[in-house]
């Protein structure tokens, strides 16, 4: 508590005797007030009515030297011993739950106390120390709900956001990570933030976040880093016949795993099926691109994968005509329709108008070349 201590108010006929006198107690107690760690605003307080007296030292000095304590009294008295205790009991906890609850108490049952403001400001160094604790423990549950009533408390905070991201993902608890990564990333943008909202909006299925996302952080990864986000994005884009983007994710995939090793989560069988699939989109970026011998031998290596592969046989038919290898081309179109499967109608179509402007309109002999070209399929 502060201290106080009596200063002799000079009379009016002997004032400048006493003010002198009063001068010489106040610089002795102001040297020993320093000794004593009294509080400066108890210093100035004191050094001020000491003015007030050396200015208007004759008969008004008393009256202005009793209003300046007063005011000091007044100032001193915006918390109470009572009030100073029980603060002091709170902060001085040492299990960190039990301290915040001690000073939200303090707060509530003192709400008027000058003393509020400092155990506000004590919230956010014991949570975050709190919430250090949690994550050395490796408590994630807690973690993510201790942050989260932190940042009630203080929105925005960077350390909350970060530890309720971290909390709420390693709990797989992904719809929060997102939210509050989300939050983070405004903050603190990075790759690795990037990476890990990336693959939390995958698990929401939240397509367009996803790709939004990764294409932040993708270009930074070596190919077998990015193999994941490679595969995804290959996906993506061929289901929206973005056949060049999901080429050039596809040319990532095999540049990771072109040899006998198999990528994180695949099989035997699997692997194949996958490559099949990349060198058809591959064969079918080039056909789009009239790279015709190119498109060629990609459809044959995606052959080695899915030997009945309607579209593979149309493509490669559609490519061979392109490269006027006319037989070739109305052999492997005679293999699509007889795969019967989503190629068929096409294939056949596109076979009887190359086979009428080879033989003058006529489709005479082209049940016979089908027969043979389906007699050649696996």
């Amino acid at each position: 508590m502060p201290i106080d201590s009596e200063m002799a108010i000079p009379d009016n006929h002997n004032c400048w005797f006493d003010l002198i006198e009063g001068c010489s107690d106040s610089l002795s107690w102001y040297f020993g007030a320093r000794q004593r760690s009294v509080p400066w605003e108890d210093i100035m307080d004191r050094i001020a009515s000491l003015t007030l007296a050396l200015i208007f030292g004759f008969s008004g000095a008393g009256d202005l030297i009793a209003a300046a304590q007063e005011k000091s009294k007044a100032k001193k008295a915006e918390y109470t011993r009572e009030e100073y205790d029980a603060y002091q009991k709170a902060i001085k906890l040492t299990d960190l739950r039990a301290r915040i609850n001690a000073m939200k108490q303090f707060i509530a049952k003192h709400p008027s106390s000058m003393l509020v403001k400092y155990a506000r400001d004590n919230f956010p160094p014991v949570y975050i120390q709190w919430m250090q604790q949690l994550y050395k423990k490796k408590d994630m549950t807690t973690l993510g709900a201790v942050a989260e009533e932190f940042l009630k408390m203080r929105p925005g905070h960077e350390a909350g956001l970060q530890m309720a991201f971290e909390g709420y993902y390693q709990n797989k608890n992904y719809r929060k990570a997102a939210n509050y990564g989300e939050a983070l990333y405004g903050k603190k943008p990075s790759n690795n933030l990037a990476r890990l909202l990336a693959y939390s909006f995958d698990q929401l299925k939240n397509q367009a976040k996803f790709i939004s996302y990764t294409q932040k952080f993708v270009g930074t990864l070596s190919p077998k880093e990015g193999f994941y986000f490679n595969a995804k994005l290959s996906y993506y884009y061929a289901r929206r016949k973005n056949i060049s983007r999901a080429a050039s994710y596809c040319q990532k995939m095999l540049a990771a795993y072109g040899g006998t090793e198999l990528p994180p989560g695949y099989n035997e069988a699997k692997w194949r099926q996958e490559k099949g699939r990349i060198y058809s989109i591959t064969g079918r970026n080039h056909y789009e691109q009239k790279r015709y011998r190119r498109a060629l031998v990609a459809y044959q290596n995606s052959l080695r994968f899915r030997p009945r592969d309607d579209e593979a046989y149309y493509y490669m038919g559609m490519s061979n005509w392109g490269a006027e290898d006319t037989t070739t081309a109305m052999k492997n179109l005679s293999k699509a329709y007889s795969l019967n499967s989503g190629y068929a109608k096409v294939a056949r179509a596109q076979l009887e108008v190359l086979y009428k402007a080879i033989n003058k309109g006529s489709l005479d002999g082209l049940d016979r070349l089908m027969r043979a070209a389906a007699a050649e399929l696996p």
